[in-house]
């Protein structure tokens, strides 16, 4: 972390904070200064932790064997270094071997008493071929990591046990294999082979630094992505973008001691820097979203919140405020108000059409979180702004949209007092901000709690708004939305107002439709009804041409409709003698008040014309088909029928059922003249 400084009395380096070595983690306390932390003494490795270790103590030895061509020769768990973050750090340089030739094997000094043993490698890790042949190779370092895998699984324990001494160390190596056998069941079984290999005598049997990488016990996609963040501060863009991608995905399965020890730190680094918060987001959003609320209590949130509060790049603030439910799923009510919606609200200020876009959007979800005051001084303050500022049609479209979104928390008296103004005086003539208002409109005739009267639809509402159906600028689909939400203002006018016209008008009595009521001028009830039939016949041999032949039909007989005052003479579907009959004992007011005929001193009558171009067209029984009625003289008419019939004005009284069968035989001699015959 920080390189080398060096004066007369002192060399010192920095590197990244450590916890202690791999033999401090397995229980070996001999070189901490006391106490010993209590971390050190609760750590407890899990299968993912040394997997992740393993494979990274692994590529350090395949870049010194193929890159720097040198043999450690000290790997032993005293060397490797155990960071704050999980990671395992090769360390121990102090033997190095470098392969100047590039030989297959090369000499090699042996463990001895002569020399301090601090100044020497860990007997109980060197490699049988230093120690009896003097020679060494890259595959001497494939057995030190043999032993320290063993040593992982035995609680610290070498399998060689040779207590500084070369004698001891050639009689334990013989016993090797045998305890090898008793510790290869607490490996997983993917290691046991590779391993026993590992540590084989025979240096042809074990494998390289590369070929045990490509092992399917590393083939882990929590390891592959724990790799790829550990060297994330070596690679380019693309690589960083798909390196979190990948991290994204395999969150959910990262045991959380990695998760919080190995991830965490470095996402929250990544996301205080404005190169990499792009990248690094996604990954933990994602992390959020799969936390337990306690864990995102204790340990993510305190990072997060100077993250809300930071300036940050445009895609950074999107990426946020698209992601919002998540974070409002697991933040306290306090912290949203204090934290989140200010972000939100600051967003809306924003010069970037990107960010107003998703701020606009958010608005809709954390509206729940707003009253009446924050609105009122927050959010509409702001999206009045933006529209009056701004003269990009999408902007004004966004604020009109928050306003939209803000309307179901509104109380009916904020709408009326700020919001319709607002919408009518807008006088934008573009057509998407005027379909925008359109749609606010119908959204607030959806339900009555906007409080959007038929009052206030006539007088502000739709002079606001029919100008624009002779705006040039609407295609057929926004003008026939135009016109709908108009026909609906319409109808909700003329609906209310009708039904308050209905409660505020008294209810008076109207005469039923197709009733007739008269009464006569002299009150004396007695009516006459004067039948005049003309009949025209015309000569068929045209020897009479021209020639009328008319009689001249009076009656004093009394006609009278049905005492039921919604039916007409036609609708009854009786003949006129079943007619008369019916009203023969019915007093004379009854009778009056149901007559056809006016009233008057004479006796009026009725003039019926047949033509006889229609000879055999049939009387109807209405008295509808009588024709236009005229006045003509009935009392003492001479040569008249009712006159032969001694039915004339000096003729004595002859009751209704006496008339009866001289009025048929009249009827009778009509039919006759009629047919012609």
């Amino acid at each position: 972390m920080h390189g080398v400084e060096e004066c007369h009395d002192s060399l010192a380096f920095a590197t990244e904070p450590v916890i202690g070595s791999l033999a401090n983690v397995l229980g070996n306390y001999e070189r901490i200064t006391a106490p010993v932390s209590q971390e050190l003494k609760d750590h407890d490795f899990i299968e993912a932790e040394i997997k992740y270790g393993l494979m990274q103590i692994t590529e350090a030895l395949s870049f010194l064997h193929y890159s720097e061509h040198k043999l450690h020769r000290n790997i032993c768990p005293q060397s490797i270094l155990v960071t704050r973050r999980g990671c395992w750090r090769l360390g121990g340089m102090g033997f190095l071997e470098e392969n100047k030739e590039n030989k297959d094997s090369f000499p090699c000094q042996p463990w001895t008493v002569k020399i301090p043993k601090m100044a020497q490698p860990d007997l109980n890790y060197v490699a049988p071929e230093i120690q009896l042949d003097k020679t060494c190779n890259y595959l001497s370092d494939m057995f030190s990591l043999g032993m320290v895998i063993c040593a992982v699984y035995s609680d610290g324990n070498s399998l060689i046990g040779a207590e500084h001494t070369p004698s001891q160390y050639v009689r334990q190596l013989d016993q090797m294999h045998d305890l090898f056998g008793i510790i290869a069941h607490k490996m997983p079984l993917q290691l046991v082979d590779p391993v026993e290999k590992m540590i084989n005598r025979d240096v042809r049997y074990r494998p390289t630094a590369h070929v045990f990488s490509t092992l399917r016990y590393f083939q882990d996609p929590v390891v592959a992505s724990l790799q790829h963040l550990d060297t994330y501060d070596r690679k380019d863009l693309a690589d960083k973008a798909e390196a979190y991608a990948n991290l994204s995905q395999v969150i959910p399965n990262i045991p959380r001691k990695l998760l919080y020890k190995n991830v965490f730190p470095v996402l929250c680094a990544d996301c205080k820097t404005s190169e990499n918060i792009v990248y690094a987001l996604p990954a933990l959003l994602t992390m959020i979203d799969f936390a337990p609320r306690d864990d995102y209590m204790d340990i993510i949130l305190p990072q997060f919140r100077s993250i809300l509060s930071s300036t940050k790049p445009v895609l950074a603030t999107v990426y946020i405020l698209n992601k919002l439910d998540i974070i409002l799923a697991k933040t306290p009510l306090d912290e949203i108000r204090s934290e989140v919606l200010p972000m939100v609200f600051n967003t809306l200020d924003s010069t970037s059409l990107q960010a107003q876009e998703a701020a606009v959007a958010a608005i809709n979800g954390i509206k729940e979180y707003l009253d009446d005051s924050i609105i009122k001084k927050m959010v509409l303050p702001r999206a009045k702004s933006l529209f009056y500022r701004s003269t990009n049609v999408k902007l004004r479209i966004n604020a009109l949209t928050c306003i939209d979104h803000m309307l179901d928390s509104l109380d009916k008296m904020l709408i009326l007092d700020e919001i319709l103004p607002f919408l009518a005086d807008v006088s934008c003539q573009d057509a998407e901000v005027v379909m925008t208002i359109v749609g606010i409109y119908k959204h607030m005739l959806s339900d009555k709690k906007f409080g959007l009267t038929h009052n206030l639809i006539a007088t502000k509402v739709m002079p606001s708004l029919i100008p624009h159906t002779v705006n040039p600028g609407l295609c057929m689909e926004q003008f026939s939305d135009l016109m709908e939400v108009l026909r609906e203002m319409l109808e909700q006018i003329d609906r209310q107002r009708r039904n308050k016209m209905k409660m505020e008008t008294v209810t008076l009595t109207v005469p039923i439709r197709g009733s007739l009521k008269m009464q006569g001028e002299d009150g004396s009830g007695d009516e006459g009804i004067t039948l005049q039939v003309v009949i025209n016949e015309k000569s068929t041999s045209g020897k009479h041409a021209g020639g009328n032949v008319s009689e001249i039909l009076t009656s004093n007989r009394d006609v009278s409709v049905t005492n039921k005052r919604n039916h007409s003479i036609q609708s009854l579907g009786m003949s006129l003698d079943e007619k008369t009959s019916c009203t023969l004992d019915k007093p004379l007011d009854i009778q009056r008040r149901h007559s056809l005929v006016p009233p008057g001193t004479g006796h009026p009558s009725i003039s019926i014309t047949s033509d006889d171009n229609s000879p055999d067209r049939p009387r109807r029984p209405s008295t509808h088909s009588l024709g236009p009625f005229s006045e003509l003289e009935r009392r003492g008419s001479r040569g008249s029928i009712f006159g032969t019939l001694g039915l004339g004005s000096d003729a004595p009284f002859i009751s209704q059922r006496e008339r009866r069968p001289s009025f048929q035989a009249f009827g009778e001699s009509v039919m006759h003249l009629f047919s012609g015959k």
